[in-house]
């Protein structure tokens, strides 16, 4: 593939050498889709198929993929649904429904969301099925960034990125304080932009709300704000500015002055180059925290192809790019688990989805206000929580001048029975306490906070 549709965009320029060299080639797979459909007898694809009585006491005469027939002990999908390999950038009917879903969560906020679905139908990839949100933050780093060059995210993070940016690809992470008294801070995304800018022709930021540790959504004018902010800097540096969204929590949002969907929506209205690139999957929004299925999906902007068929073009280049790194990296994705997801969406439906979690979101929500509830009743000038309006966590500061995180969680542990995640960073200024309040249960929570505060007086 000679990519000539996604050489002219601003996009291509802001791929690493990798990104650029990748490409999924005419091999096995190319092949054996042609022989499905063209031969009368195929040898291509190897995955062992044999007529199911052949080794199947009492089995049918249908061509199947040869397995354990234990296996039909353990699950209500055939056979065909959970033995065979899976197409390398997913299954399509679930890439289609995914995009269906997608279009649906921009409307969480129905009564003032102005999204144009049209534009979000077009000017949007098909999603490229990955194992997992982690391996699509992994991708798409491996796309965009060479070896020392420079992703920006706040200092407040989850812990994972530092592994995969800096240990696995060997770029940089150049970090501004979450915070400014109590907001986002702009002013400082907005520096660590500039300051990047100064060596790199391309921007990438990763941003994710409901974050990980603290669990911040902005609201409404905050949103606004970062997107006016980015909107202006893209227009006065001439670079693309390249939007990695972290939307593993995406649903999970409690405040009801937090936005009420993904920026994904806001950023991909804009005319600027400032190019979302989503990341979700099952882990959170469908509460299958093992079944590893994620999401890429690449916010396109109109003016950068002049027809349909360069539009058709680029998506397939796009498409071609990603699946090249699924192809090097696992082969292709978990066949059972994007089955039984294709199975959620034709027999619940994706209202009935959303009913249904909705029960488990109210639940979270209760603890949520439970847990901010009690920390609120702390009187204790050697602490503070920060914003907080979503997710699965609340994040509490420590002074490093008199408690180390580390050392509090190890005392906690040992002498009060409670677990948390210490996070100890004084280079980036992070000195606190992570309290995963999605996995205490409501009426412990009380009790939670009296040992945390106890703990807190023996320092």
């Amino acid at each position: 593939m000679e990519f000539e549709v996604l050489k002219k965009t601003p996009l291509f320029n802001t791929f690493s050498e990798q990104g650029k060299r990748i490409s999924l080639p005419q091999g096995i797979f190319h092949w054996s889709g042609r022989a499905k459909k063209e031969a009368e007898i195929s040898g291509t694809l190897g995955s062992a198929f044999g007529y199911e009585k052949d080794f199947i006491e009492g089995g049918s005469s249908d061509w199947v993929p040869l397995y354990l027939e234990d296996i039909k002990d353990y699950t209500k999908l055939s056979v065909k649904e959970v033995v065979p390999y899976s197409q390398i950038s997913g299954l399509e009917e679930l890439k289609s429904l995914w995009k269906k879903w997608l279009i649906r969560k921009s409307l969480y906020n129905a009564e003032t969301e102005t999204v144009e679905l049209k534009n979000l139908e077009n000017f949007t990839t098909a999603p490229v099925v990955t194992s997992g949100l982690t391996n699509g933050i992994f991708l798409c780093c491996s796309l965009l960034l060479d070896p020392g060059e420079f992703i920006i995210s706040p200092n407040k993070r989850w812990g994972n990125y530092d592994n995969i940016v800096e240990k696995l690809i060997g770029a940089k992470i150049k970090s501004f304080d979450f915070f400014t008294e109590n907001k986002f801070n702009i002013q400082g995304l907005k520096e660590a932009i500039f300051e990047v800018s100064k060596s790199q022709e391309k921007i990438v930021l990763i941003l994710g709300f409901p974050n990980n540790p603290t669990g911040y959504v902005p609201n409404e004018e905050e949103m606004e704000e970062i997107i006016t902010m980015l909107k202006q800097t893209q227009k006065n540096l001439s670079k693309p500015i390249i939007v990695l969204i972290d939307d593993a929590y995406e649903p999970y949002i409690f405040s009801k002055d937090a936005i009420k969907s993904s920026i994904f929506y806001a950023l991909h209205e804009i005319e600027e180059d400032v190019i979302p690139i989503k990341l979700d999957g099952i882990t959170k929004e469908m509460l299958l925290y093992g079944g590893r299925i994620g999401f890429i999906t690449i916010g396109l902007k109109p003016h950068w192809v002049s027809n349909d068929e360069e539009l058709t073009t680029l998506k397939s280049e796009l498409n071609n790019k990603l699946s090249g790194l699924v192809r090097t990296t696992i082969s292709n994705s978990n066949h059972f688990y994007q089955a039984l997801v294709i199975k959620l969406f034709k027999d619940v439906g994706m209202e009935g989805l959303i009913q249904k979690r909705n029960k488990i979101k109210n639940l979270l929500k209760d603890r949520y206000e439970k847990i901010n509830e009690e920390l609120r009743k702390i009187d204790n000038s050697n602490i503070s929580v920060d914003p907080n309006a979503g997710g699965f966590f609340v994040f509490v500061n420590l002074n490093p001048n008199k408690i180390s995180a580390n050392q509090f969680a190890d005392h906690l542990l040992r002498k009060y029975k409670v677990g948390v995640i210490p996070i100890e960073k004084h280079n980036n200024k992070i000195n606190g306490i992570r309290i995963a309040y999605c996995s205490i249960d409501l009426t412990k929570i009380p009790e939670f906070v009296k040992r945390f505060n106890l703990a807190l007086n023996d320092f």
